[in-house]
């Protein structure tokens, strides 16, 4: 997370992370990554000791103070973890925070103080002292939040930390309290704590001052949320919301994650008689959550506007790629997300989900057009009319916009300028199209299995799905809907503690563990540090361990149905009373030592391809999702295989025994002697078999092979040289016949040829007239190891070389080791993929919003408790605090709010040089 850009009373304030910021402003408000050996200081004038004098006598005589603006190299630094450490520097807000020292604009002078001391105090965040530099750290639930206060670090005013219930904050506005250094001291009373349904989170403080003890509402959270709280007839109704709100759109345009910030004085009276009401709701035993909401929302009412924010949630290295490689290969990747419509589309742009010919489809809910389900029907009427999604008998109104209207919509938002995001030929593009749906339109879509089906038919027909503004619980209703209504498997991938339920109703849950923490993680099947991990993990161990399972599933059926063929053969010559054909250690040991070691190989070490080219070649996962490696038909296959390969083995060697005699001597021969010889051909072709069917044959797929062969050659000739003087065995003295047999020795060559004959010609066939992408690879592999398989995959080669991957037009056919050929990636255009607003029929401009929190943490939930506590003590405080400033307080009038000192606002004395 890096906060990029604010907006404060209408004026947009852009960040610059050059590091040679110094060099340039060497006597501003700077934090840039200066040299430890540079001092950032800001010129403010003395305040004057008699708080009723005049601004014209306080300007004739006053000398400057120069006060250190806290920084990395001054002060113990503020510092994020080395991940998250760029810091935010603007040239324009570095004069206007100057600037308000000198009392040239008082109004803006309050709005700069009360937007940036509302970034640093409403806010979770830990402090702590880095042990080797001793800069200050700040620890919190999520990276946004750090970033936030960071932000705030950055520009001088810096969250010193909390000390039970005070917070300590340190701007460039604060006076010297004696001891060097310049704090202010809130106390914190309340904490309304941020959930997905609020998206907002407020704190309540009381400014422990002498002169000033106001109690202050602190709030920031979606925009949308904030607006519809704001003050009527003012507190940014007018002009300053307007461009407010245009900046937030701005922001939202180019991808970055938005956040609003309001404040409010609280009448002391009020403040009284509302925290009864809020300790009532806190301790209620019914209805808990319900009345704590409701008495929240009374005091989150009649907000001043003081600006918005603008964070960059910065992709991890190679999300872009693994995108659009995991769309070569044939998943569908829907998003669940909780920023706003237009942040998750640019986002989606960014990301390579949404592609620069897509066709965007907006679904949205409670936006005063048509209902949900209208809005699906006209889209699947409008886009997808020969998929015949509607039944026949459908009627849904028609839209409420005709052609006319549409033109004069798109001139009016031409003439506001926002054109830039209106797209003339939606639908016509050669892209597909994307799905994009909010929140309040999933609930009336997951509600009944009308709205369900449809929203699943329209969605499987475009190539990905956005869903945003949703809550944790929408999320896992979207896996489940996936689920069970297409009977798919299903993967949920997720970072935060917001996505534990998403994980956890997917078939298969992967976390990422990172500055969100490790709630989905230990929530996950699988946990992997980055995005792009999952590239790997899908494409290559997923594949690889799919047709390892599934070839060693067949195989170890297989090799049991030759066993108990060769048995159930011999049930026609014994009047099929059960007798066992083999000597019964022989069977006794059939999985546990003869054949298990190559199906154990073949699930360890087997793979189908080499790893470097199914990450070359998505599309190669095709053969796992389409169940190539396992299913009824190989399953069958592979039986009757095996039910021919038992009847040759017993067929043959029992015929070929029952010669006048295949002794030497004459006499007749015995059952465990030619049994015996069925033992040795059945492990020879089952073992030799399932080595046929492995891809890649290594040294332990060689050991695995010959370990059962050599296992029972072993034991037979010990087991049959154990005299009766031992123990009593049905095999002793067969050394003498089976070895120098010459039927032995014969037949056991003679049946595995025979037995693996069929499978061996079938795979030759295969591989030399009708081969398949996987083939083709493994021979290139083998012969041209060289061969750079990324780009010539996709061109078009000589005849004798077969071209092995389908072309398609819309393929990205670069790919990540050729990085330094590839063009740069252009920068995000509004314009690319044109959009369709279903809910009305036009284009419509929203902001991206992120607040991510651990609903419920454990940090939040021990500051909770610490305030209860205390709370008894602190209506006591407040009322010795009422006590003693009842005469001398300062009146709650709005113009006092966030005002900075009074010896601040006065004008700069001049001097001799005019300066």
């Amino acid at each position: 997370m890096v906060f990029r850009q604010c907006s404060i009373a209408g004026k947009v304030y852009h960040g610059d992370t050059d590091v040679e910021e110094e060099s340039r402003h060497p006597s501003g408000i700077t934090s840039g990554k200066a040299s430890t050996s540079t001092s950032q200081t800001l010129t403010i004038p003395a305040s004057s000791s008699s708080s009723s004098s005049s601004t014209a006598a306080s300007t004739s005589s006053s000398p400057p103070v120069v006060a250190d603006k806290p920084s990395v190299a001054t002060d113990p630094a503020t510092m994020l973890p080395p991940r998250s450490a760029t810091r935010f520097v603007s040239h324009s807000l570095t004069d206007d925070l100057r600037a308000a020292g000198h009392a040239s604009d008082p109004a803006r002078a309050r709005t700069l103080n009360g937007f940036f001391t509302v970034l640093a105090l409403c806010h979770t965040v830990l402090t702590g002292t880095d042990p080797e530099t001793g800069a200050l750290e700040y620890k919190a639930q999520s990276p946004d939040e750090a970033a936030l206060v960071q932000a705030a670090a950055d520009v001088g005013y810096v969250f010193r930390g909390r000390e039970v219930d005070v917070l300590s904050l340190q701007t460039p506005f604060s006076e010297d309290d004696g001891k060097g250094t310049r704090i202010e001291r809130y106390r914190l009373l309340n904490i309304l704590e941020f959930t997905s349904a609020r998206k907002r989170m407020s704190v309540v403080v009381r400014k422990m001052d002498e002169d000033d003890g106001r109690v202050f509402l602190l709030c920031k959270g979606a925009d949308n949320v904030i607006f519809e709280r704001l003050k009527e007839g003012g507190g940014g109704e007018g002009e300053e919301r307007e461009e407010t709100e245009r900046h937030l759109g701005e922001f939202a345009s180019e991808g970055l994650r938005t956040l609003t910030l309001a404040y409010k004085v609280i009448p002391e009276e009020e403040y009284e008689e509302w925290s009864e009401r809020y300790h009532e709701a806190t301790v209620a035993m019914e209805g808990r959550e319900e009345k704590i909401e409701a008495v929240s929302d009374e005091l989150e009412r009649d907000l001043r506007l003081l600006g918005a924010t603008a964070i960059e949630d910065r992709l991890q290295d190679g999300v872009p790629e693994t995108i659009a490689d995991l769309k070569r290969a044939g998943i569908k990747i829907w998003v669940a997300t909780g920023d706003k419509l237009e942040t998750a589309i640019a986002i989606g742009h960014s990301t390579n989900l949404i592609g620069r010919e897509s066709n965007i489809i907006v679904i949205r809910g409670d936006s005063g057009g048509r209902p949900v389900y209208q809005q699906m029907a006209h889209a699947a009427e409008e886009f997808f009319p020969e998929a015949n999604l509607l039944p026949s008998d459908v009627d849904y109104p028609p839209p409420r916009y005709s052609t006319s209207s549409r033109t004069d919509y798109q001139l009016r938002r031409i003439n506001t300028g926002l054109s830039s995001i209106v797209g003339s030929n939606n639908g016509e593009r050669p892209g597909g199209f994307v799905l994009v749906i909010d929140g309040s339109a999933l609930e009336h879509a997951l509600a009944d299995d009308e709205h369900k089906s449809l929203l699943l038919r329209l969605a499987t027909l475009c190539e990905g799905v956005v869903c945003c503004r949703v809550s944790p619980l929408q999320k896992a209703l979207i896996v489940r809907l996936v689920k069970n209504g297409l009977g798919v498997m299903t993967l949920a991938i997720g970072d935060g503690a917001n996505d534990v339920s998403m994980i956890q109703s997917a078939d298969v849950g992967v976390g990422i563990s990172g500055e969100e923490g490790l709630q989905a993680v230990n929530s996950s099947d699988y946990a992997i540090a980055q995005f792009r991990f999952l590239k790997r993990l899908l494409l290559v161990h997923g594949h690889w361990s799919y047709a390892r399972n599934g070839n060693m599933i067949l195989n170890f059926f297989y090799k049991n149905i030759v066993c108990i063929g060769v048995l159930w053969w011999f049930q026609i010559y014994c009047g099929w009373s059960s007798n066992y054909a083999f000597e019964y250690t022989f069977l006794l040991f059939w999985n546990s030592f003869w054949t298990i070691a190559p199906v154990i190989a073949i699930g360890i070490f087997d793979r189908i391809v080499d790893a470097h080219v199914l990450m070359d070649l998505p599309e190669l996962y095709r053969y796992g999702r389409e169940g190539r490696w396992f299913g009824l038909k190989w399953f069958t296959v592979y039986m009757l295989d095996a039910v021919f390969q038992s009847a040759i083995i017993f067929f043959l060697i029992l015929y070929a025994y029952f010669s006048p005699s295949a002794r030497t001597d004459g006499w007749q021969v015995a059952l465990n002697e030619f049994s015996t010889t069925m033992v040795f051909s059945a492990v020879l072709a089952a073992n030799l078999f399932n080595g046929l069917n492995t891809n890649v044959w290594t040294g332990w797929v060689f050991f695995a092979v010959f370990l059962g062969i050599v296992l029972i050659l072993l034991y037979t000739a010990v087991y049959a040289s154990i005299s009766p003087g031992w123990f009593v065995t049905p095999m002793y003295g067969y050394n003498h016949f089976l070895w120098p047999s010459a039927y032995f020795w014969l037949c056991l060559p003679l049946t595995v040829c025979l037995a693996l004959a069929p499978r061996y010609i079938a795979k030759a066939w295969k591989f030399g007239f009708s081969p398949d992408d996987i083939d083709i690879m493994r021979y290139i592999g083998k012969t041209e190891p060289e061969r750079d398989i990324a780009k010539d995959a996709y061109i078009s080669t000589s005849s004798s070389t077969r071209q092995f991957a389908r072309p398609s037009s819309s393929r990205r056919t670069s790919h990540t080791s050729l990085a330094s050929e590839r063009p740069p990636r252009p920068s995000f255009d509004p314009r690319n993929g044109s959009r369709t607003d279903m809910s009305t029929g036009m284009r419509s401009v929203h902001r991206g919003f992120d607040f991510s929190m651990e609903e419920g943490g454990v940090a939040m939930q021990r500051i909770q408790t610490n305030l209860s506590e205390r709370r008894e003590s602190s209506r006591n405080l407040a009322a010795t605090t009422k006590q003693n400033t009842n005469g001398n307080r300062r009146r709650g009038t709005l113009r006092h709010v966030f005002s900075v000192r009074r010896g601040f606002l006065r004008k700069k004395p001049s001097t001799s040089d005019g300066r």
